[in-house]
């Protein structure tokens, strides 16, 4: 008996698709008119100069570039550096729907039928695939010819990490990685614990990064107040310069975590700071800038430890969190080492680039350098904790054995032979 394969039924096919076009919709809904907002508020404050009316699609599209990670050229400047925070705020858009996207193939196919083993991937792939062509054709064809983009190596390689980062959160989400070819090795348990720890390790890392800033700024306070002076209303360029910093706040963070580092920051191609030189570039009148020239005092060439020590300690303080990466052993560690080597990389890119004259002309940390240094000091100090789990005894037995320690768990354990056991009757119970 022969059998026969029929393809597979194009209604599956036509729901998915319509679902992702629908979420692209859904997005450009919320983008294009944000953008187009902002642009008419530059067109408004811009004015005096007898602007165009044209200017403002123009910018509206050029925004919309810049913060997918495309480099503009307009008003004879480079624009290449994105604002990171609205970066980041469209990268959780895009994330989301493309979660819904997954999941609504993924329950119109939920699974491989043993006569068709393509059918489940290549309805997963016609998802996923119409929801990338959809945001990304658009956005590239108005970027190119509205909004002054231009062709550049590393603006489309930011673009396509952009997207296809989001993308692939959004399938992780929903599948996990046992369905992704080539990673169906990694337990389920080991990608869960890396994946908490490196959400352990950006929090730590923005802390860090934090704490550094404000150091730097209680040390140099008068030349950063001195910042707004030159200005003909102080208070407002105070204000105005906070608004404009928390924009480009992960990338702040980021550059702080390369200086931490080492690496440093690149100024106009004219110097490098970081903790173990300084420089005397040029740089604009912004608070954080001015913290990137000048000298610095020499104990700041122990800033590097301050990276292992974050790495250590995100792996042995917490009795249960410390328990499941000994579990996971070396596994667990590198997995949770790779991931936090691609995000700083996908940061990094986004960290660098050009926003105007000056110093800003070629801003921004070494973005293979950078990651490089900033992940294996981290790693040096995870898999220094996890040395020291292991050389404490707190291993899997031990934390059983801790866990175990308390006064109730005493008595639900305790090698003594209950009553029942030893056939003593009480007067309250039934003969």
């Amino acid at each position: 008996m022969v059998l026969m394969h029929t393809s597979p039924h194009p209604q599956p096919y036509r729901r998915t698709i319509f679902a992702a076009l629908m979420e692209v919709v859904k997005i450009d809904l919320i983008v294009v008119p944000a953008s187009f907002v902002v642009s008419t508020v530059f067109w408004i404050i811009g004015l005096g100069s007898q602007l165009p009316y044209s200017a403002i699609p123009e910018w509206s599209f050029a925004l919309w570039a810049t913060v997918s990670g495309l480099s503009v050229s307009t008003l004879g400047f480079d624009f290449s550096l994105a604002p990171s925070l609205v970066t980041l705020g469209l990268w959780f858009l895009v994330a989301a729907a493309a979660k819904r996207v997954v999941d609504i193939a993924a329950a119109a196919s939920r699974t491989e039928s043993e006569d068709d083993p393509g059918g489940w991937w290549a309805l997963m792939g016609t998802a996923v695939g119409t929801f990338a062509v959809a945001y990304a054709g658009p956005l590239l064809a108005l970027a190119v010819l509205v909004g002054q983009a231009t062709v550049t190596p590393l603006g489309f390689l930011r673009f396509f990490l952009f997207l296809i980062s989001a993308v692939g959160w959004g399938f992780v989400r929903v599948r996990g990685i046992g369905d992704i070819p080539g990673l169906s090795m990694i337990a389920d348990g080991a990608w869960s614990v890396a994946s908490r720890l490196v959400r352990r390790l950006l929090w730590a890392a923005v802390a860090a990064a934090a704490i550094v800033l404000v150091i730097g700024i209680v040390l140099r306070w008068n030349d950063v107040s001195e910042t707004v002076q030159v200005y003909s209303s102080p208070v407002a360029a105070g204000i105005g310069l906070i608004i404009v910093q928390v924009l480009f706040a992960p990338s702040i963070f980021y550059s702080a975590l390369s200086w931490i580092a080492g690496t440093g920051v690149s100024i106009g191609g004219a110097g490098t700071s970081s903790a173990f030189r300084s420089t005397s570039a040029p740089v604009p009148d912004v608070h954080v800038l001015r913290l990137l020239s000048g000298d610095y005092p020499g104990w700041t060439a122990a800033a590097p430890a301050l990276l292992v020590l974050l790495g250590l300690l995100c792996v042995i303080l917490g009795r249960v969190r410390a328990r499941e990466v000994a579990e996971q052993s070396w596994m667990g560690l590198g997995i949770a080492i790779g991931v936090l080597f691609v995000t700083f990389e996908i940061l990094a890119l986004f960290a660098g680039g050009a926003l105007g004259p000056l110093g800003l002309s070629g801003f921004g940390p070494s973005a293979l350098t950078s990651a490089l240094a900033i992940t294996g000091l981290t790693g040096v100090g995870m898999a220094a904790g996890l040395l020291l789990i292991r050389l404490s005894g707190l291993n899997t037995e031990g934390f059983d054995l801790a866990a175990d320690d308390g006064p109730d768990s005493f008595a639900e354990d305790s090698s003594e032979p209950s009553d029942d056991e030893v056939g003593i009757i009480h007067d309250d119970d039934p003969r």
